[in-house]
C-alpha cells in the first residue's frame, strides 16, 4: 500500500554502492547510460543538497573562514547583456549620442557588479563593445555597426562551443553545484547546445537585420528582434529542465 513513486532509480546493485563509495560519480555513470532515472527529475538535481553528510557540513563548519575571490557572488549575465543591449538600443537611435552612453555603461560594469565575479565572456564583451562603440562614432552609421553587434554577439556565443566551457555554463554553474557541474556530462551537453542555438540565433538576427533593412522593412526589426529573443528565452527556460529528464 505504498504511494507510487515520485521518481524512479533504475539500477544495479553494485553501481548504487559503487557511486555510494565514491569509485564512480553519479552523474558521469548517468551521463554514460549505466542507469536511467525516470518521474521527476528535480530529485536528481538536488541531490547532494538533500543527502550531503551532515559529518560533512559539521567539519566544513569548524574550518576557519579565509578571504579569497570565492567570497564574491557568482557571475551574472547581466553583466552580459547590459552592455550589448545599451549598444543596440542607444547606438540606433543615434551612432553619435548613443556609442558615447555605451562605452559609460561598459566601463562602469565592473564597478557596478564588484561584489560579483567577472568571468572571460564579460572582458571580452566589453572589448567588443568597445571597439564596436568607437567604430559608430567615427562612421556614424548605427545600422552598420549595430548589425555587426548581432553578428559578434553570435560568434561569441558559438565561439564558446569550441572551448572547454560553452557561455552559459560559465554562469548557471552555480546553481548546479559550481565547478563540480562542469563534470556532469548532461549538464554540459545541454549547454553547448543552447550556446550554439543563441549562437545561431544572432547570426540569423544579423542577416535578416541586413535584408529587412536593405528593402525599407526596418520598421519591424523593433518587434522581431525583441520578440525572437523573448521566444527564445522561453525556448531555453524548457530545454534546460526537459533535456536532462530525457536523457535520463
Amino acid at each position: 500500500n505504498h504511494l507510487a513513486a515520485t521518481t524512479r532509480i533504475n539500477t544495479t546493485f553494485e553501481l548504487w554502492t559503487a557511486i555510494g563509495r565514491g569509485e564512480i560519480e553519479g552523474p558521469d555513470a548517468l551521463g554514460e547510460g549505466l542507469y536511467s532515472v525516470t518521474g521527476d527529475f528535480s530529485l536528481m538535481i538536488n541531490w547532494d543538497k538533500f543527502f550531503t553528510s551532515s559529518l560533512k557540513e559539521s567539519h566544513a563548519s569548524t574550518l576557519p573562514a579565509e578571504k579569497t575571490d570565492s567570497d564574491l557572488m557568482p557571475p551574472s549575465m547581466m553583466t552580459l547583456l547590459i552592455p550589448w543591449i545599451t549598444f543596440w538600443i542607444a547606438v540606433s537611435i543615434d551612432a553619435s549620442i548613443g556609442s558615447l552612453i555605451t562605452l559609460g555603461v561598459a566601463a562602469l560594469m565592473p564597478l557596478i557588479m564588484r561584489k560579483r565575479r567577472i568571468v572571460i565572456w564579460d572582458h571580452l564583451s566589453f572589448a567588443m563593445i568597445a571597439a564596436l562603440s568607437i567604430m559608430a562614432n567615427l562612421t556614424q552609421n548605427g545600422d552598420l555597426t549595430t548589425n555587426l553587434g548581432y553578428l559578434g554577439f553570435g560568434l561569441l556565443w558559438l565561439g564558446s562551443c569550441f572551448t572547454p566551457e560553452p557561455l552559459c555554463a560559465a554562469y548557471v554553474k552555480y546553481s548546479y553545484g559550481g565547478e563540480r557541474a562542469k563534470k556532469n556530462p548532461i549538464f554540459m551537453r545541454a549547454n553547448y547546445i543552447l550556446a550554439a542555438a543563441w549562437g545561431g540565433l544572432y547570426l540569423l538576427t544579423a542577416l535578416w537585420t541586413f535584408v529587412l533593412r536593405r528593402y525599407g522593412f526596418g520598421s519591424l526589426l523593433l518587434i522581431i528582434n525583441n520578440l525572437v529573443p523573448a521566444g527564445m528565452e522561453f525556448f531555453t527556460s524548457w530545454f534546460q529542465r526537459w533535456y536532462p529528464a530525457w536523457v535520463a
